[in-house]
């Protein structure tokens, strides 16, 4: 009964977590510390760590601020706050907990410059996490945290920046504006709307009206305006020789980008709104967008090549485990 409880426990701090994209957030860092051409596994091993407990107070400390916003949607009402499996204050003292770790492990390994830089990240990412819904533009100020954790990863082997860490740099920039704004503002169209959201994806008219999901042309023109700057900057270092990868990755790249724009249509060409189903979309939008990362990776290690299946499997374990399904997380 002890063991049955504790797991219980671990499952609802889990889903608090947001561990569905745990791995593929760790490994953010480790993506900017390859791309110097750094191979220590202790090295990288650090920065993974590093990285999770970024992620674990991102997204903990975001739905700690959601709920009361999650409590007007039925399927995010049985979110770990909400729902009261966690009460607000546990929740609190592992969000802080989290958080302290992060800077003592920085702190600890690296020089004072790299946790400044770790520290601008987590500031750009609370920000987001408390003004997301009340001023417009919020989605920049996440991609640019995001941005921040990757050159972190790159700070801690060098200052000597490569030509593939910028890449990085900017396609961990494009990713997360195609996640939050995109793949994000139609996801949670349903109560953005409902309580006049700044979230920009609102701005633009995204909406849901009887059930109808509203993804008006200004929003689509977006999103296809980030699809194709991301695929501009995957390419054009291959193009213009910044970038050597034998022509089976290359034709593998152009796949991958066709796949995303395909899941971008598909995501906003729906007419009904069904959460389940686009938390679906989001998932493999998000998912396919990262693959082009470990892919151009792969020019500086081959180990870089375990980074195209390991967030899959962290999403896959995770889903199986938490929620019975593989590419539905319900707590997204």
């Amino acid at each position: 009964m002890i063991l049955k409880n504790y797991s219980r426990i671990i499952k609802e701090y889990a889903k608090l977590s947001s561990a569905h994209f745990a791995l593929l957030t760790s490994i953010i860092p480790v993506s900017g510390a390859l791309a110097m051409g750094e191979t220590r596994f202790s090295h990288l091993l650090i920065l993974f760590i590093i990285g999770l407990l970024a992620h674990i107070y991102g997204f903990a400390f975001n739905h700690y601020n959601d709920i009361k916003i999650d409590g007007l949607t039925p399927l995010l009402k049985e979110r770990p706050l909400p729902s009261g499996t966690i009460n607000k204050k546990h929740a609190a003292i592992y969000i802080l907990t989290v958080l302290l770790l992060g800077f003592l492990l920085t702190f600890f390994f690296f020089e004072i410059k790299i946790l400044i830089i770790y520290s601008f990240s987590i500031i750009l990412a609370t920000l987001y996490d408390l003004c997301s819904k009340k001023i417009g533009g919020m989605d920049f100020i996440l991609a640019a945290s995001i941005t921040m954790i990757a050159i972190f990863g790159s700070a801690t082997v060098s200052f000597h920046f490569t030509t593939l860490a910028y890449i990085i740099w900017i396609l961990s920039f494009i990713q997360t504006v195609n996640f939050t704004m995109m793949a994000g503002g139609i996801k949670d169209a349903d109560h953005d709307f409902l309580i006049n959201s700044k979230h920009l994806s609102t701005a633009l008219g995204v909406k849901v009206k009887d059930e109808n999901l509203i993804v008006p042309n200004s929003f689509q023109v977006v999103a296809y305006v980030f699809a194709v700057l991301y695929a501009i900057f995957v390419f054009t270092p291959i193009v213009i020789k910044w970038i050597t990868l034998p022509i089976v990755f290359i034709i593998v790249l152009i796949f991958i980008n066709i796949l995303f724009f395909y899941i971008t249509y598909k995501m906003m060409r729906k007419r009904k709104f069904d959460r389940q189903e686009i938390r679906k979309y989001v998932v493999l939008h998000y998912n396919i967008n990262w693959l082009n990362v470990p892919i151009l990776l792969i020019t500086i290690t081959p180990f870089a090549g375990i980074l195209i299946v390991f967030p899959l499997l962290g999403l896959i374990i995770s889903n199986i485990l938490l929620y019975k399904t593989i590419f539905r997380p319900k707590m997204m």
